[in-house]
């Protein structure tokens, strides 16, 4: 009898997430009332959520390996320092340009957009660093990437795993955010649009050079201006609008390559 091991993963990792954000968090938020840098630290235990859960459960997920053997895996690609920057750079210069552009509608400067808030910057950086970028990707850009990828095609995989990975912020989107009015509904939009589109750049990187590296660098581009961003809807309506023009033409220039690679191999 087959094991559905990848649906037993992802139940597993929104069970954990919710317990965690409304006993974890809340607890400390509601009751405690814990500083900003404790709260931080508590939001970087919910980012390793899936990481943790997959390596402490990890015979109820993948029995038939060692977990050494799944982590060298995960990070055997060749590393380039090109390719590393271009993945860092590419989504940080997606939400600079949609800062740029919601600045010139708006009339304001872009670093009337900036707050750098009341914790330190290189601790801000930081925690931003070993939050989601390095606590997310080995569960969800190692472990349901190789396994959506046995069962679909590159697209149908990586839109698979960003949907999962979407949702799984659900409960985030209730209760860490500012749009809780009409806003809610193009924030969420943009949520699973931009997320789904990142998960298949990076799939376009691992695809390349199957090392987590990237995929981890990726995710900090996007992640890092958002701990210090205070824009408002409309930001996150262009920034939908540029991945839906540039994920695209990444699959386009990725779909080519591959293509390419096939006719020389035959």
């Amino acid at each position: 009898m087959k094991k559905h091991y990848l649906r037993r993963y992802i139940i597993s990792s929104y069970i954990l997430i919710w317990f965690l954000i409304i006993f974890v968090a809340g607890t400390a938020s509601m009751v405690f009332h814990a500083p900003p840098v404790i709260m931080w630290v508590v939001r970087n235990l919910l980012a390793w959520s899936p990481t943790l859960l997959l390596l402490i459960g990890w015979k109820f997920f993948r029995p038939d390996e060692t977990r050494k053997a799944f982590v060298k895996r995960c990070f055997s690609g060749k590393v380039k320092p090109l390719y590393l920057l271009l993945s860092f750079g590419l989504t940080f210069g997606i939400s600079v340009l949609s800062l740029f552009i919601f600045s010139l509608i708006e009339g304001k400067p872009m670093l009337s957009y900036i707050n750098l808030g009341t914790t330190a910057l290189p601790l801000s950086i930081f925690l931003s660093f070993t939050s989601g970028p390095t606590g997310e990707e080995l569960g969800w850009r190692g472990f349901m990437r190789e396994e959506f990828n046995k069962k679909y095609s590159f697209l149908k995989s990586s839109v698979c795993q960003g949907l999962v990975w979407c949702f799984w912020h659900t409960l985030l989107w209730v209760v860490d955010s500012e749009f809780t009015d009409w806003r809610a509904i193009p924030y969420i939009i943009s949520n699973i649009v931009v997320i789904t589109s990142i998960t298949v750049l990076m799939n376009i990187f691992l695809e390349r050079y199957n090392n987590l590296v990237y995929s981890v660098l990726l995710h900090f581009g996007f992640n890092i201006i958002y701990v210090f961003l205070d824009a408002g809807i409309l930001f996150f309506v262009i920034l939908t609008v540029l991945y839906l023009v540039i994920t695209p033409i990444a699959v386009l220039i990725r779909n080519k390559r591959v293509e390419k690679l096939q006719n020389n191999s035959n």
